[in-house]
């Protein structure tokens, strides 16, 4: 299949899963992330990954700075099973920082079609990655990868629901579109846009988020 007709279609198919939220007077806001990604493989399948990540207001000022570690392991070429537990500052203002801890527990399947390579990930946490922290949480994301070929870049789209599991409801949903890019050999760079939609509140959130991956 022609590449630039598959970033086409997968381009589309995010903005296709947007268009019925873009009209709505809601508020919007905006924010930018940056995060590294250093991970490592102490024995064979199993995988484990520090992520220090900062996140910023529209203004550019720090709302929140996060660690988090996470444990993975494959079970087979299908799936994987995941740990992770991180510690998350909100910064109320300069003299005044807010602390709680966040852990996940997630099972992923994901396989490869040619050059396209699908996934399913399930994730129970206390955190909507938002300023909720006292709620539990089911995560179900959905996330296509297209591998081009001849090309370091790496284009994907995604939409992930986060099930409210103290109200039974939907909190948000999640689309994002982005890519990977590889600078040389297990250094990669992303980029990603993320759109919240909040399905009982009158709100949306823009992130745009910068990424480094290191592999060890």
């Amino acid at each position: 299949m022609n590449t630039k007709l598959v970033i086409s279609l997968m381009i589309a198919a995010f903005f296709v899963a947007t268009s019925n939220v873009s009209g709505q007077e809601t508020e919007n806001e905006f924010q930018t992330r940056t995060k590294l990604d250093l991970s490592f493989k102490p024995v064979k399948k199993l995988k484990f990954t520090i992520t220090p990540e900062l996140r910023f207001e529209d203004d550019f000022s720090l709302d929140k700075y996060l660690l988090e570690s996470e444990l993975e392991y494959k079970l087979s070429k299908l799936f994987t099973l995941g740990a992770s537990y991180g510690l998350v500052g909100n910064v109320r203002d300069e003299k005044d920082t807010e602390y709680f801890g966040r852990y996940a527990f997630n099972a992923t399947a994901e396989k490869k079609y040619g050059r396209f390579e699908p996934s399913f990930r399930l994730t129970y946490s206390n955190y909507s990655d938002d300023d909720v922290d006292d709620k539990n949480f089911l995560r179900y994301k959905a996330k296509l990868k297209y591998d081009i070929p001849n090309f370091k870049i790496n284009p994907y789209v995604s939409v992930q629901l986060f099930q409210d599991l103290n109200d039974s409801g939907l909190y948000k949903t999640r689309y994002a579109v982005g890519a990977d890019y590889k600078l040389f050999k297990k250094n990669y760079l992303g980029v990603s846009y993320k759109f919240d939609y909040y399905n009982t509140e009158y709100r949306n959130r823009h992130i745009i988020s910068l990424g480094y991956k290191i592999k060890f």
